[in-house]
C-alpha cells in the first residue's frame, strides 16, 4: 500500500465525510435474523453455500447467535479473547536506529496507548477469531496539531459482503451486488485465519456450528424430557367391548387425573401408573459433555484448562495443554500486532509527517512466558563454566530485565559476607589481590591469612617512611614549637590522603575478615 499518496487523498475526505457508513439507513435499519431458531444439518449447509459464494449475511447473524445463546462457547471464546488483552504491546524502532526514529517510535507508542476505547478496539478486532474477519471504522479527529483516531466503531459482519471474483476482498454490503469497496485508512479490517480457505470460511465458527447443532438438539430433547420426568406414565386399559363413549371417559379421567390428580372412570376400565427407570438422562448429559469437551478443543487446543474434572486431569497434562494455548496465544498477537501496524500506525504516522516506508516502525506484543529467574541464573552461571559466551542481549531477552538505558540509574551490587570456607575463601581471594598478595588456591588461604597483619604493618610502614620522613627532617630543624605548627599546615597539601585511606581500610577489612575467621 502507497499510504503517503492514500493518505493525500484521503485528508481531504476527513473534514467532509468522517466515515464511510456513517448514516447509511440502508444499513443501519435492517434487523438481524436468527437462523438458529429451527435450526437442522440442512439450514446449515444452504447458508455455508451462500456464505461460500459471497452472501454471508445469514452467517454471520448465525454466528451472532451461535456466541450469544451457548454459554460455554461464549465463555471458552472470551478466555481466548481477553488473554490477549493481558499482554503489553509497545511500538518497536527499525534496527540500527538513530536518535530521531527511536523518537518517532517513542511518540507513536505514547499515541496508541493513549487512544480512547483501545482495549474495547482490541476486542472487538478478535471477533475475528471466529468469524474469519471483523471491520472496525475509525472516526478521525484532530488533537492539537496531530490527526488521530477519536473513536473506534465495531461493524456487524453482516454489513459485509465478498465480490464473487474475489472471496477474499470485504466490501461493504452496499451499491451493487458485489459492494462497495471500503476506504483506505479509514477501516481496520482484521483477518484472522483460524483455518485455511477465503474469509467466510477460515472462521472457528465453521468448525464450531456442528457441536452447536447437536448440543441444542440434546438440549431440547433433555428439557422435553425433563418436561415428563417424575411424573408416571397414565396407560389406561378397557375392554374391547367397551363403545366410544365409555372409551372418551377413560381418557377424559386419565387427564384429569393428569391436570387435578383425580377422576371418574367406568368400573370395568383399569388405569397404571408407571413411572420412568432411573438415570435415562444419561444420554442426554453425555452428548452435551462431548460437545463442550470438543468445542473446548478447537477454540483453546485442550481441555484441562477449562473442564478439569479431579480424574483425568493432572498437573503435568495441565502445563501442557497451558503450552498448546500459549502458542494459540502467540499466533493470535502477531496476527492482530500485523493489523495494528499496516492499518493503524503507519496511517497514523503518515497524517502527521513522520512516516518512512523504508525506517517504519512496527508493533509488538510481549508474548513471553514467565521464567524462574533462579533456574535461568543457574543455567547461565553453568554455561558460562563450560565456555559459553552468553550475550547481555540474550540474557535480558530470556529473564526480561531491561539493558539500561542512557541517562538511567543502574543499581549497583552490595557486597555481602558469604557464609563458609569457600565463600571466605572467594573473598579473601579478591582482597588479598588488592594487598599485592598472589593468588592463592584453597589450600593456602589459611598460610595468607596468618601473613596478613605482618604484610599490612610493612606497607604501612613503607607508606609512613615516603611520606612522612621529609616532614620529620624539616621538623628536627625547627627552633620553636611555632615553626613546627607553620611546618605541618604547610606540608600538609602534600600529603597523599587518597593512600592513607586506602592502607586504612584494607587493615580493617583484614582485621574484620581475621576476627571472623578465628571466632
Amino acid at each position: 500500500m502507497d499510504i503517503k499518496g492514500v493518505f493525500k487523498r484521503y485528508f481531504s475526505r476527513i473534514k467532509t465525510e468522517p466515515m464511510q457508513s456513517d448514516e447509511d439507513p440502508y444499513l443501519y435499519r435492517e434487523f438481524p435474523e436468527h437462523p438458529s431458531t429451527g435450526l437442522d444439518i440442512q439450514r446449515i449447509y444452504t447458508l455455508f453455500q451462500a456464505a461460500e459464494q459471497g452472501d454471508i449475511q445469514a452467517q454471520s447473524d448465525l454466528f451472532t447467535d451461535m456466541e450469544e445463546r451457548d454459554g460455554h462457547l461464549f465463555a471458552e471464546m472470551s478466555k481466548r479473547k481477553r488473554a490477549l488483552l493481558t499482554l503489553p504491546f509497545s511500538v518497536k524502532a527499525p534496527p540500527d536506529a538513530t536518535e530521531a526514529e527511536k523518537k518517532i517510535a517513542a511518540e507513536a507508542d505514547w499515541w496508541l496507548h493513549q487512544l480512547p476505547g483501545r482495549r474495547e478496539m482490541l476486542m472487538d478486532m478478535l471477533d475475528a477469531i471466529g468469524h474469519g474477519f471483523s471491520c472496525t471504522e475509525i472516526e478521525w479527529g484532530q488533537k492539537g496539531d496531530l490527526t488521530l483516531p477519536v473513536k473506534f466503531h465495531k461493524r456487524a459482519a453482516r454489513m459485509f459482503t465478498m465480490p464473487q471474483d474475489d472471496l477474499n476482498q470485504i466490501n461493504l454490503r452496499r451499491g451493487g451486488a458485489d459492494g462497495e469497496p471500503l476506504w483506505d485508512l479509514g477501516w481496520l479490517v482484521h483477518r484472522h485465519k483460524s483455518k485455511s480457505g477465503p474469509v467466510a470460511q477460515s472462521g472457528l465458527f465453521r468448525v464450531l456450528v456442528w457441536t452447536y447443532l447437536f448440543k441444542n438438539l440434546s438440549a431440547r430433547d433433555w428439557a422435553q424430557f425433563l418436561n415428563l420426568y417424575g411424573l408416571p406414565f397414565r396407560i389406561g386399559k378397557y375392554d374391547t367391548s367397551m363403545g366410544d363413549k365409555e372409551r372418551s371417559r377413560l381418557l377424559r379421567g386419565i387427564r384429569q387425573l393428569a391436570r387435578e390428580g383425580g377422576g371418574i372412570i367406568p368400573k370395568d376400565a383399569d388405569i397404571q401408573l408407571i413411572a420412568p427407570s432411573a438415570n435415562q438422562s444419561a444420554p442426554f448429559f453425555a452428548m452435551v459433555d462431548w460437545c463442550e469437551k470438543v468445542q473446548s478443543k478447537v477454540i483453546l487446543g485442550g481441555t484441562l484448562t477449562s473442564q478439569a474434572d479431579g480424574k483425568s486431569s493432572t498437573n503435568a497434562l495441565g502445563n501442557i495443554h497451558n503450552e498448546v494455548r500459549h502458542d494459540l496465544l502467540t499466533g493470535d498477537a502477531e496476527m492482530v500486532a500485523e493489523t495494528l501496524t499496516q492499518q493503524l500506525l503507519w496511517p497514523v504516522l503518515a497524517l502527521n509527517g513522520r512516516f518512512d516506508p523504508a525506517r517504519a516502525p512496527w508493533v509488538e506484543f510481549d508474548t513471553r512466558e514467565a521464567t524462574d529467574l533462579n533456574t535461568l541464573m543457574d543455567v547461565v552461571l553453568k554455561a558460562q563454566g563450560a565456555g559459553f559466551d552468553i550475550t547481555a542481549q540474550w540474557l535480558s531477552d530470556k529473564s526480561g530485565i531491561p539493558l539500561p538505558q542512557q541517562g538511567q540509574t543502574i543499581l549497583k551490587p552490595v557486597s555481602r559476607q558469604l557464609p563458609g570456607e569457600a565463600a571466605l575463601s572467594q573473598v579473601m581471594q579478591a582482597r588479598l589481590a588488592a594487598l599485592s598478595l598472589p593468588a592463592p588456591s584453597t589450600d593456602e588461604v589459611q598460610s595468607q591469612l596468618d601473613a596478613a597483619p605482618q604484610l599490612l604493618a610493612a606497607q604501612a610502614s613503607a607508606a609512613a617512611e615516603t611520606m612522612l620522613r621529609p616532614l620529620i627532617d624539616s621538623i628536627r630543624s625547627a627552633q620553636s614549637p611555632d615553626e613546627v605548627y607553620a611546618l605541618l599546615a604547610a606540608s600538609y597539601p602534600t600529603l597523599n590522603d587518597a593512600s592513607l585511606r586506602e592502607l586504612v581500610g584494607q587493615a580493617v577489612f583484614a582485621a574484620d575478615v581475621l576476627g571472623q575467621h578465628y571466632a
